[in-house]
């Protein structure tokens, strides 16, 4: 099957910010938990007596409404299932290329310190697969 490579690029860019998921996600429910409040250039003008503030109330719709942080924990499930359903070499190949902060070694380089026991072809093979596989649980798939 053909991948367009934008849905490639796609699927890598999220990939790369797997690492840094749980990030994310904690700093977006802190913005939802402590909003900054806009300062008030009403000079002069009163405040309404009997507003309470419902802040918890609203945080937790908020938390659990809010589209970026369900969008990263789908993300988050897609790539954990993905990754629990491939074998050793791949998780390999996908941790050095994606999740590594600076990356070492190429597919070449693992296969030549022996890191990987698989050829050249089968190696693309399995990160080709795996990325196809991400891309059908994220819904980018386009044939």
């Amino acid at each position: 099957m053909v991948v367009k490579r934008t849905t490639i690029r796609k699927v890598e860019d999220i990939l790369r910010d797997y690492p840094k998921i749980d990030k994310y996600i904690e700093k977006r429910e802190q913005e939802l938990r402590y909003p900054t409040v806009p300062r008030d250039d009403n000079v002069g003008g009163g405040k309404a007596q009997y507003k309470y503030p419902e802040t918890a109330l609203n945080t937790l719709i908020t938390i659990d409404d809010d589209r970026r942080i369900n969008t990263l924990k789908r993300q988050r499930e897609v790539i954990d299932d993905c990754l629990d359903g491939v074998g050793r070499d791949t998780e390999v190949i996908i941790n050095e290329l994606y999740f590594k902060k600076h990356q070492q070694y190429t597919i070449d380089g693992l296969i030549a310190n022996h890191m990987i026991n698989v050829s050249r072809r089968k190696a693309f093979d399995l990160k080709k697969t795996f990325i196809n596989d991400c891309a059908k649980g994220f819904g980018l798939y386009e044939i």
